[in-house]
């Protein structure tokens, strides 16, 4: 019985392991991808974009472990100031010619699930 017990336990533990490597997968791919999207409007730094898939990853991570509605909301509004105060003015007008890419990064709704 004992052996049943801790047999179990290494199973949910690896079950948890698998899922939380997943979310974190799903987090970065997703981060890159919206690194390449902000890429093909805005020229960045090798810097800047170092910075900013490590702020989308970030983010992508707070919101799989977010609650509700109003915490990914919260989250949104939180990274979405960092992400536009490292742009250049320049930049940051570029981007907000193109409104779905603006929204998509910075506002939870037009984000897509």
């Amino acid at each position: 019985m004992i052996a049943f017990g801790f047999s179990a336990n290494a199973q949910s533990s690896l079950k948890l392991e698998s899922e939380t490597k997943s979310k974190e997968a799903n987090s970065k791919e997703m981060a890159y991808g919206e690194l390449r999207e902000l890429s093909s409007v805005v020229e960045l730094s090798p810097e800047q974009k170092n910075d900013f898939l490590t702020l989308f990853n970030m983010r992508n991570e707070a919101l799989s472990n977010a609650k509700s509605d109003e915490e990914k909301a919260t989250i949104y509004n939180r990274f979405g100031k960092k992400f536009l105060s490292g742009l250049t003015e320049e930049q940051t007008k570029k981007l907000s010619e193109n409104k779905e890419l603006y929204n998509k990064l910075t506002n939870l709704k037009h984000r897509k699930q």
